[in-house]
Protein backbone atom coordinates (compact mmCIF):
# COMPACT_ATOMS: atom_id res chain seq x y z
CA UNK A 1 0.00 0.00 0.00
CA UNK A 2 1.48 3.53 -1.08
CA UNK A 3 2.65 5.43 2.10
CA UNK A 4 -0.18 8.05 1.20
CA UNK A 5 -2.55 5.38 1.86
CA UNK A 6 -1.14 4.43 4.78
CA UNK A 7 -1.28 7.87 5.88
CA UNK A 8 -5.10 8.26 5.05
CA UNK A 9 -5.79 5.01 7.10
CA UNK A 10 -4.16 6.40 9.92
CA UNK A 11 -6.15 9.61 9.47
CA UNK A 12 -9.86 7.47 8.98
CA UNK A 13 -9.10 5.94 12.63
CA UNK A 14 -8.39 8.64 14.51
CA UNK A 15 -11.58 10.47 12.72
CA UNK A 16 -13.78 7.10 14.22
CA UNK A 17 -13.42 8.78 17.49
CA UNK A 18 -14.94 12.15 16.45
CA UNK A 19 -19.24 12.98 17.56
CA UNK A 20 -21.04 14.38 14.89
CA UNK A 21 -21.64 17.96 14.83
CA UNK A 22 -25.13 19.11 14.02
CA UNK A 23 -25.26 20.49 10.29
CA UNK A 24 -28.23 20.37 7.78
CA UNK A 25 -26.14 19.16 4.55
CA UNK A 26 -26.00 15.57 4.24
CA UNK A 27 -24.38 15.50 0.00
CA UNK A 28 -21.07 14.40 -0.65
CA UNK A 29 -18.46 17.14 -0.02
CA UNK A 30 -17.18 18.49 -3.16
CA UNK A 31 -13.72 17.86 -4.31
CA UNK A 32 -12.29 21.29 -3.46
CA UNK A 33 -13.87 21.48 0.02
CA UNK A 34 -12.94 17.90 0.59
CA UNK A 35 -9.28 18.67 -0.13
CA UNK A 36 -9.29 22.28 1.55
CA UNK A 37 -10.34 19.62 4.42
CA UNK A 38 -8.06 16.83 4.29
CA UNK A 39 -5.09 19.81 4.03
CA UNK A 40 -5.96 21.14 7.41
CA UNK A 41 -6.20 17.35 8.92
CA UNK A 42 -2.72 17.03 8.57
CA UNK A 43 -1.26 20.18 9.61
CA UNK A 44 -3.66 19.41 12.52
CA UNK A 45 -2.07 15.87 13.12
CA UNK A 46 0.96 17.05 12.50
CA UNK A 47 0.41 19.87 15.08
CA UNK A 48 -0.82 17.59 17.45
CA UNK A 49 2.83 15.06 16.90
CA UNK A 50 4.87 18.00 17.66
CA UNK A 51 3.62 18.53 20.82
CA UNK A 52 4.00 14.80 21.60
CA UNK A 53 0.06 13.84 21.05
CA UNK A 54 -0.77 10.79 19.15
CA UNK A 55 -4.29 11.65 17.76
CA UNK A 56 -5.21 7.79 17.26
CA UNK A 57 -4.81 7.04 20.64
CA UNK A 58 -6.25 10.14 22.73
CA UNK A 59 -9.68 10.01 22.56
CA UNK A 60 -9.56 13.33 24.21
CA UNK A 61 -8.03 15.03 21.43
CA UNK A 62 -11.95 14.53 19.85
CA UNK A 63 -12.22 18.38 20.67
CA UNK A 64 -9.46 19.55 17.76
CA UNK A 65 -11.16 17.12 15.16
CA UNK A 66 -14.54 18.37 15.76
CA UNK A 67 -13.07 22.11 15.65
CA UNK A 68 -11.98 20.91 12.76
CA UNK A 69 -15.25 19.96 11.20
CA UNK A 70 -17.18 23.36 12.12
CA UNK A 71 -14.41 25.51 10.88
CA UNK A 72 -15.24 23.70 8.08
CA UNK A 73 -18.99 23.64 8.28
CA UNK A 74 -19.39 19.73 8.11
CA UNK A 75 -20.45 16.80 9.24
CA UNK A 76 -18.89 13.74 10.59
CA UNK A 77 -21.37 12.00 7.82
CA UNK A 78 -20.72 14.16 5.16
CA UNK A 79 -17.15 13.28 5.69
CA UNK A 80 -17.80 9.81 5.86
CA UNK A 81 -20.13 9.71 2.85
CA UNK A 82 -17.35 11.45 0.62
CA UNK A 83 -14.87 8.94 1.95
CA UNK A 84 -17.06 5.65 1.01
CA UNK A 85 -17.08 7.59 -2.15
CA UNK A 86 -13.65 8.07 -2.79
CA UNK A 87 -12.75 5.00 -1.80
CA UNK A 88 -15.00 3.16 -4.56
CA UNK A 89 -13.59 5.33 -6.86
CA UNK A 90 -9.73 4.95 -6.50
CA UNK A 91 -8.62 6.98 -9.40
CA UNK A 92 -9.99 10.17 -8.33
CA UNK A 93 -9.15 9.64 -5.09
CA UNK A 94 -5.35 9.55 -6.33
CA UNK A 95 -5.83 12.57 -8.06
CA UNK A 96 -7.84 14.30 -5.04
CA UNK A 97 -4.87 13.54 -2.75
CA UNK A 98 -1.94 14.71 -5.00
CA UNK A 99 -3.27 17.91 -4.61
CA UNK A 100 -3.28 17.85 -0.90
CA UNK A 101 0.13 16.39 -1.42
CA UNK A 102 1.23 19.40 -3.50
CA UNK A 103 -0.51 21.86 -1.18
CA UNK A 104 1.37 20.08 2.00
CA UNK A 105 4.65 20.48 0.10
CA UNK A 106 4.26 24.49 -0.54
CA UNK A 107 3.03 24.45 3.16
CA UNK A 108 6.58 22.82 3.83
CA UNK A 109 8.29 25.51 1.88
CA UNK A 110 6.62 28.41 3.66
CA UNK A 111 7.20 26.94 6.81
CA UNK A 112 10.74 26.42 6.31
CA UNK A 113 11.33 29.65 5.03
CA UNK A 114 10.22 31.56 7.97
CA UNK A 115 6.91 33.20 6.36
CA UNK A 116 4.95 32.64 9.77
CA UNK A 117 7.35 33.69 11.80
CA UNK A 118 6.26 37.17 13.07
CA UNK A 119 10.59 38.12 13.53
CA UNK A 120 13.89 37.98 11.39
CA UNK A 121 13.45 33.99 10.78
CA UNK A 122 16.19 34.47 8.06
CA UNK A 123 18.74 35.63 11.43
CA UNK A 124 16.96 33.24 13.60
CA UNK A 125 17.42 30.04 11.90
CA UNK A 126 20.95 30.97 11.91
CA UNK A 127 21.38 31.56 15.37
CA UNK A 128 25.08 31.53 16.58
CA UNK A 129 25.86 31.22 20.60
CA UNK A 130 29.11 31.18 22.42
CA UNK A 131 29.88 28.19 24.53
CA UNK A 132 33.29 28.27 25.76
CA UNK A 133 32.92 27.58 29.20
CA UNK A 134 36.56 28.34 30.45
CA UNK A 135 36.92 31.81 32.65
CA UNK A 136 40.25 32.47 29.73
CA UNK A 137 40.86 32.01 26.26
CA UNK A 138 44.53 32.53 26.38
CA UNK A 139 46.61 29.71 27.93
CA UNK A 140 50.30 29.94 28.58
CA UNK A 141 52.78 26.56 29.33
CA UNK A 142 55.94 26.83 30.84
CA UNK A 143 58.39 23.94 32.39
CA UNK A 144 56.45 25.05 35.95
CA UNK A 145 52.69 24.82 34.44
CA UNK A 146 50.37 22.62 36.45
CA UNK A 147 48.65 20.83 34.71
CA UNK A 148 49.03 20.90 31.29
CA UNK A 149 46.53 20.12 29.51
CA UNK A 150 43.33 22.00 28.61
CA UNK A 151 39.91 20.35 28.74
CA UNK A 152 36.36 21.10 28.91
CA UNK A 153 32.62 19.60 29.79
CA UNK A 154 29.27 21.75 28.88
CA UNK A 155 26.65 20.61 30.23
CA UNK A 156 22.97 22.51 28.61
CA UNK A 157 19.47 21.06 28.42
CA UNK A 158 19.22 23.44 25.06
CA UNK A 159 21.80 21.64 23.04
CA UNK A 160 19.61 19.60 20.46
CA UNK A 161 19.84 17.39 17.40
CA UNK A 162 20.84 19.89 13.98
CA UNK A 163 22.87 21.79 16.17
CA UNK A 164 26.20 22.61 14.64
CA UNK A 165 29.52 22.70 16.79
CA UNK A 166 32.81 25.33 15.75
CA UNK A 167 35.53 25.02 18.20
CA UNK A 168 38.46 27.29 17.19
CA UNK A 169 41.64 28.07 18.54
CA UNK A 170 45.55 29.27 18.11
CA UNK A 171 47.90 26.75 18.99
CA UNK A 172 51.80 26.26 19.18
CA UNK A 173 53.96 24.08 20.74
CA UNK A 174 57.92 23.75 20.93
CA UNK A 175 59.79 21.38 19.09
CA UNK A 176 61.46 20.12 21.72
CA UNK A 177 58.20 19.14 24.02
CA UNK A 178 56.66 15.67 23.37
CA UNK A 179 52.90 15.34 23.50
CA UNK A 180 50.85 12.28 25.33
CA UNK A 181 48.60 12.90 22.50
CA UNK A 182 49.15 15.30 19.85
CA UNK A 183 45.24 16.09 18.68
CA UNK A 184 42.66 17.96 19.60
CA UNK A 185 38.82 16.16 20.40
CA UNK A 186 35.66 17.39 20.81
CA UNK A 187 32.61 15.05 21.76
CA UNK A 188 28.79 14.94 21.75
CA UNK A 189 27.62 12.84 24.51
CA UNK A 190 23.87 11.49 23.64
CA UNK A 191 21.94 10.08 26.50
CA UNK A 192 22.23 6.94 25.20
CA UNK A 193 25.53 6.81 25.57
CA UNK A 194 26.32 7.55 21.93
CA UNK A 195 29.38 9.97 21.11
CA UNK A 196 30.24 11.17 17.98
CA UNK A 197 33.34 13.31 17.82
CA UNK A 198 36.28 14.51 15.45
CA UNK A 199 40.13 14.76 16.34
CA UNK A 200 42.59 17.45 14.84
CA UNK A 201 46.17 16.16 14.83
CA UNK A 202 47.71 18.84 16.00
CA UNK A 203 51.80 20.24 15.21
CA UNK A 204 54.49 20.89 17.22
CA UNK A 205 56.76 23.05 15.85
CA UNK A 206 56.95 26.23 17.32
CA UNK A 207 54.86 27.98 14.72
CA UNK A 208 51.59 29.85 16.19
CA UNK A 209 48.48 28.45 13.80
CA UNK A 210 44.82 27.88 13.93
CA UNK A 211 42.79 24.82 14.25
CA UNK A 212 38.89 24.58 13.43
CA UNK A 213 37.25 21.64 14.25
CA UNK A 214 33.32 21.32 13.27
CA UNK A 215 30.99 18.92 14.16
CA UNK A 216 26.95 18.09 14.19
CA UNK A 217 24.76 16.65 16.42
CA UNK A 218 23.63 13.79 13.50
CA UNK A 219 21.72 11.25 16.34
CA UNK A 220 17.78 12.01 17.27
CA UNK A 221 18.52 11.60 20.55
CA UNK A 222 18.65 14.15 23.70
CA UNK A 223 22.70 15.57 24.16
CA UNK A 224 24.14 15.13 27.46
CA UNK A 225 27.08 17.25 27.32
CA UNK A 226 29.82 18.49 25.42
CA UNK A 227 33.38 17.65 26.26
CA UNK A 228 37.11 18.18 24.61
CA UNK A 229 40.88 18.48 24.47
CA UNK A 230 43.00 21.23 23.37
CA UNK A 231 45.76 20.30 24.88
CA UNK A 232 47.26 16.99 26.62
CA UNK A 233 51.04 17.73 26.48
CA UNK A 234 53.59 15.83 29.11
CA UNK A 235 56.48 17.93 29.89
CA UNK A 236 60.21 16.52 29.22
CA UNK A 237 63.34 17.14 30.41
CA UNK A 238 61.79 20.34 32.29
CA UNK A 239 61.55 21.85 29.18
CA UNK A 240 57.65 22.87 28.16
CA UNK A 241 56.71 25.86 26.27
CA UNK A 242 53.34 26.04 24.44
CA UNK A 243 50.57 29.21 23.74
CA UNK A 244 46.53 28.31 23.43
CA UNK A 245 44.58 31.54 22.28
CA UNK A 246 41.71 32.68 21.03
CA UNK A 247 39.45 30.10 21.92
CA UNK A 248 36.07 30.07 20.25
CA UNK A 249 33.22 27.26 21.02
CA UNK A 250 29.88 28.16 18.91
CA UNK A 251 26.87 26.43 18.74
CA UNK A 252 24.53 27.15 15.53
CA UNK A 253 20.96 26.23 15.35
CA UNK A 254 17.34 26.90 13.81
CA UNK A 255 15.84 28.94 17.24
CA UNK A 256 12.56 28.86 15.49
CA UNK A 257 12.72 24.95 15.21
CA UNK A 258 14.12 24.62 18.69
CA UNK A 259 10.60 23.95 20.28
CA UNK A 260 9.92 21.76 17.65
CA UNK A 261 13.04 19.55 17.37
CA UNK A 262 13.14 19.25 21.32
CA UNK A 263 8.73 17.86 21.61
CA UNK A 264 10.57 15.38 18.42
CA UNK A 265 13.20 14.13 20.63
CA UNK A 266 11.25 13.23 23.25
CA UNK A 267 8.34 11.68 20.87
CA UNK A 268 11.36 9.28 19.51
CA UNK A 269 12.70 8.82 23.10
CA UNK A 270 9.02 7.83 24.60
CA UNK A 271 7.14 6.45 22.27
CA UNK A 272 3.23 5.61 22.86
CA UNK A 273 2.42 2.18 22.94
CA UNK A 274 1.76 1.10 19.58
CA UNK A 275 -0.62 -1.38 17.79
CA UNK A 276 -1.20 -2.42 14.53
CA UNK A 277 -3.59 -0.05 12.30
CA UNK A 278 -5.69 -2.45 12.25
CA UNK A 279 -6.53 -2.86 16.22
CA UNK A 280 -6.20 0.26 16.57
CA UNK A 281 -9.37 0.55 14.26
CA UNK A 282 -11.29 -2.42 15.56
CA UNK A 283 -10.71 -1.10 19.37
CA UNK A 284 -11.99 2.36 18.59
CA UNK A 285 -14.88 0.58 17.03
CA UNK A 286 -15.59 -1.26 20.03
CA UNK A 287 -15.49 1.90 22.18
CA UNK A 288 -17.83 3.92 20.37
CA UNK A 289 -20.34 1.31 20.03
CA UNK A 290 -20.10 0.63 23.37
CA UNK A 291 -20.55 4.29 24.14
CA UNK A 292 -23.35 4.44 21.53
CA UNK A 293 -24.78 1.32 23.77
CA UNK A 294 -25.41 3.09 27.22
CA UNK A 295 -26.13 6.07 25.84
CA UNK A 296 -29.18 4.57 23.87
CA UNK A 297 -32.44 5.71 26.00
CA UNK A 298 -33.34 3.08 27.85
Amino acid sequence: MPTKYRLLLLLVASLLTFTACNNSKEENLSRKEMTAFLIDLHKLDGALVANGIVPVDDRNNVYYYNALLKKHGISKAQFDSTLTYYAKNPKKFERLYSDVIEELTEFEKKVKAGNFHPVDSAALRNSIENLWPLASTRYHFDKDSTPSKIKFVIKNRQLTWNDKYTLSFLHRVGKSDSAKNKNAVIRIHYRDKKTDSIVCKTISDSILRRYTIKIEARSKRSIDSITGTLINYEPTNGKFNALIDSIKLTRKYDAVAQDSIQKAIQFIEYPPAKTAPAKQMLRLRSKILLQQKNETPK
